[in-house]
């Protein structure tokens, strides 16, 4: 990971501060914990990974020009900063460096849909104000950090995506962002293979909420039992759901019209571009963040009006008359049940497919979860469902529905030329399976 640093100046004043060290903003490039992104002037961070360890690497950084290393190796080198430890270094430093710049934080963590939450938010405060916003889906205890020191001295709020597939990471994270906005879009068993139990997930992404500035403000999805028996001191609730109406934010998603939209609080949101309930859900929770924060009505539906849903997170392609829906970042078991439940709900004059791979990170559960899912497909308006993967056969063995044609293929090329020869004008394609599948090659290809 390489990330170029804004406020150069600033970050030779965080260096000076932490190690009593000079180094000129002309010597200050990027961070990079990678050796094989290096570049001239860039600070670099060798973390021990479970496979690499990148003090391996500080000789090639050196080669490379780097201007600063943290380093845990003891070293004689006036490039080398000698820490017990680079990651806690990395924390220490991003804990200082958020601390110079205007506030308020605004933390979204969430199963499902925290990307696309944290891009709505942005757009919408864009709309107002330039924003810091991390990027991509860099969100780890290690992406985050590095993201933050992206931001700019004249920009606010700081909008922050968090993630976790480990135990406390998002307390971990809150220790060094302090939020005072933080949203929970759901909490869903998408990485229950690395926690003991559903308890431990929930105590991990309910974090953010502990860790909120008491005169903050959490924003609670009423939907979600997990997120709404949550109980905590913070004076500041705002709720929001589509359930039930007892809340502050309370949304209709009408699919009945040509096109879909959206209701909050009896204002129609019209006009949003490949609105589907997925996406509907993500602009409820970011619309109640943004009311929140004082942002008017008219402006968030201008904000949503605009919107392009990132890449991979079900954005629909129109090809040779038929559709693609592009769900191939991520999969676990709730939101590829999302996504395939959204598919078999759409008009359509043709047929419906679901081309879906592996969920990944689901430990001991993961026979239990994929069978789970094909019996959830075989209830559903769909009419072929063609797997590819180590575990989706265990998915399309257990579709028992003589109005659906389920394949599992062992290559992925033999599923692309079944496809061309299948495929016809009025289709919809759904595709949907772990980011290490790359599916989105197989829509390449078609």
């Amino acid at each position: 990971m390489r990330i170029e640093i804004t406020e150069k100046k600033l970050f030779s004043k965080l260096i000076k501060n932490k190690f009593d060290l000079n180094i000129s903003p002309s010597k200050v490039n990027a961070i990079c914990s990678n050796s094989k992104l290096i570049e001239e002037n860039d600070i670099f961070v060798p973390l021990k990974g479970s496979r690499v360890d990148g003090h391996n690497y500080i000789r090639e950084a050196i080669n490379k020009k780097a201007s600063l290393i943290l380093s845990e190796k003891q070293m004689e080198n006036p490039k080398i900063i000698n820490v017990q430890s680079s990651r806690e270094t990395l924390n220490d430093l991003a804990r200082e460096w958020i601390s110079f710049f205007k506030k308020p934080v605004i933390a979204i963590t969430g199963s499902n849909g925290k990307t696309t939450t944290k891009e709505l938010v942005k757009k919408i405060f864009d709309k107002e104000k330039q924003t810091n916003c991390t990027l991509g889906n860099f969100n780890s205890t290690i992406g985050l950090p590095m993201n933050l020191f992206s931001f700019s001295i004249c920009k606010y709020p700081m909008i922050l995506e968090m993630g976790a597939n480990q135990k406390d990471e998002i307390e971990y994270l809150c220790k060094i962002a302090k939020p005072d906005y933080s949203l929970i879009t759901n909490i869903q068993n998408a990485h229950i293979g690395n926690f003991k139990s559903q308890n431990d997930l929930i105590e991990t992404k309910t974090a953010i909420f502990k860790n909120t500035n008491k005169n903050g403000f959490i924003i609670i999805n009423e939907d979600d039992k997990n997120i709404s028996n949550y109980d905590c001191n913070i004076r500041n609730k705002i709720n929001f759901g589509f359930n039930n109406s007892n809340v502050d934010f309370f949304g209709e998603y009408k699919s009945s019209s040509k096109r879909p939209y959206l209701i909050v609080n009896g204002k129609n949101i019209k006009n949003i571009i490949n609105l589907n309930q997925i996406l509907a859900k993500n602009m409820l929770a970011a619309y109640s963040l943004a009311s929140a924060y004082g942002i008017s009505h008219d402006m968030i539906a201008e904000a949503f009006e605009d919107f392009k849903i990132p890449n991979g997170r079900g954005n629909l392609i129109r090809k040779n008359n038929y559709i693609i829906i592009d769900d191939t970042y991520n999969a676990n078991l709730e939101s590829s049940k999302m996504g395939i439940k959204n598919l078999s709900n759409m008009n359509c004059i043709g047929k419906k497919y679901i081309i879906i791979g592996d969920m990944k990170e689901l430990g001991i559960h993961s026979e239990k979860k994929h069978k789970e899912l094909g019996k959830f497909i075989e209830k559903l308006n769909i009419n072929y469902v063609l797997g590819f993967g180590d575990s989706i056969k265990i998915t399309t063995d257990a579709i028992n529905n003589n109005q659906i044609f389920s394949k599992f293929f062992k290559d992925k090329n033999d599923l692309i030329f079944f496809l061309k020869k299948q495929i016809q004008k009025g289709d919809i394609l759904y595709f949907k399976a772990s980011r290490s599948l790359k599916f989105e090659n197989i829509i390449k290809k078609l």
